[in-house]
Formats: structure tokens, C-alpha cells, sequence
């Protein structure tokens, strides 16, 4: 198995639920989101990758132009759910996924709000 990936950035903004179970929301404030998604094949195509970085990249931008310099709690997908990097991921992942060709799998989303601070989705 081969494995591949490709890392961007957009900058957003969310609020989530504080942890203390209050019902209230942080305050609304923004991040560069770092974003890092990994496909993989059993073996490379014919020019011997496995896709090549700038279809990987432009196929990752389509998808996260859409979160691009939005509040995410405003954008409808969130709107019954929280914007938290984990939920992110998950946006990610399933728009991402349709947009690869067939012989290659959508491993995992890993989203990244700050330094030392992520989540990863997978199936």
C-alpha cells in the first residue's frame, strides 16, 4: 500500500460549546486551520505516483475554498452541530472523498486550528 498526502491552509472563524456543559459559546475568534489529508493505492499509476501532488492540492483547495475566511458556525453544515476540528475533519473528509478517482482511498483528514492541537478523521 502506498500512502500520500498533501497539507493547505485556510484561515476561519468558529465559536464551540465552552466545557463546562453551560450552553454558552466561547467567543467567536479566528484560526489558521491547517489541514493535512493523506490517499492511498495499492500501486502507483502509470507515471508511477500514487495522484500527483498539485491534482491532490487542487482537489483539497476546491474543498476548502468553501470554509475559506467564513465563520463556520454561519456556514449551514454546522449549523446543528459543532465547529469543532473534529466536525471540520469530518466536512473534509466527506467532500473530499467523491473527488478522488476510484483506485485511490481517502485515508484520513487531519485539521489542525493551532500547534500541538488536532484532530484526525478516518474511516
Amino acid at each position: 500500500m502506498f500512502t500520500v498526502g498533501i497539507e493547505t491552509q485556510f484561515k476561519a472563524w468558529h465559536s464551540i460549546p465552552l466545557a463546562d456543559m453551560s450552553r454558552t459559546k466561547e467567543p467567536e475568534h479566528e484560526h489558521f486551520w491547517a489541514v493535512e489529508a493523506e490517499v492511498c493505492s495499492e500501486s502507483p499509476a502509470d507515471g508511477g505516483v500514487v495522484i500527483s501532488f498539485a491534482q491532490l492540492r487542487s482537489r483539497l483547495a476546491d474543498v476548502t475554498s468553501t470554509l475559506s475566511d467564513s465563520v463556520l458556525n454561519e456556514m449551514e453544515y454546522f449549523k446543528d452541530k459543532s465547529a469543532s476540528a473534529e466536525n471540520v475533519a469530518v466536512y473534509i473528509f466527506d467532500r473530499l472523498e467523491p473527488l478522488l478517482p476510484k483506485n485511490i482511498q481517502l485515508k484520513s483528514i487531519k485539521v489542525s486550528e493551532q500547534v500541538g492541537c488536532w484532530a484526525i478523521y478516518n474511516r
